[in-house]
């Protein structure tokens, strides 16, 4: 479902990332992509969905419960329609409940997930309130073997003083990235 929408965006590569440098969101944001953009194009890794197709899933199941409880109070006005009106307010809340816990402990600011070769990758970042430390995490498993790699920069040394993320740093750091996370065994 995502991937079909992925697949049809075009990034014009003559344009370079500018954003406001001073909007953390937006630094993590432009930097995120172009990090899975990296790694993407440079090492052919295949993009897969699965947890953002989750959330999707999780998300209309929320609606078709808000949805139906809009239609049958349009088809039965409110008096008689108190108790369906009442499951499928509750039921809203409790998978709205049950997204912010998938994205909380399952997703955890994950922006990436692949595959190459049959050997998986998951890449997360994050940058904390009041700081400007962008922590990248990655895990991957290369033939039952699970990797993890944790780093902290500063996200200046992503940008320069216009607000223009400089691709070559990305791509020196999502080298740095591979070379952790798929090892070959016996180096």
């Amino acid at each position: 479902m995502v991937k079909k929408i992925v697949e049809t965006w075009k990034v014009d590569d003559s344009k370079p990332v500018i954003v406001e440098k001073y909007d953390k969101v937006a630094v993590k944001n432009g930097i995120d992509d172009l990090l899975r953009k990296t790694i993407t194009t440079k090492y052919n890794v295949t993009e897969t969905f699965k947890t953002r197709d989750t959330r999707l899933l999780i998300c209309f199941i929320a609606c078709l419960f808000s949805g139906f409880g809009c239609l049958y109070d349009f088809l039965h006005p409110f008096p008689e329609s108190k108790l369906v009106l009442a499951i499928c307010s509750l039921s809203y809340f409790t998978i709205t409940g049950l997204l912010y816990v998938w994205e909380w402990f399952v997703e955890k600011g994950t922006f990436f997930e692949g595959t190459l070769n049959g050997n998986t990758v998951k890449l997360s970042s994050y940058i904390p309130r009041y700081s400007g430390d962008y922590t990248i995490s990655g895990e991957g498993v290369v033939d039952g073997t699970n990797s993890e790699v944790k780093y902290t920069k500063c996200i200046s040394t992503w940008l320069d003083d216009s607000g223009k993320i400089l691709p070559e740093i990305i791509e020196k750091d999502t080298d740095f990235l591979y070379q952790s996370l798929f090892k070959v065994k016996g180096q």
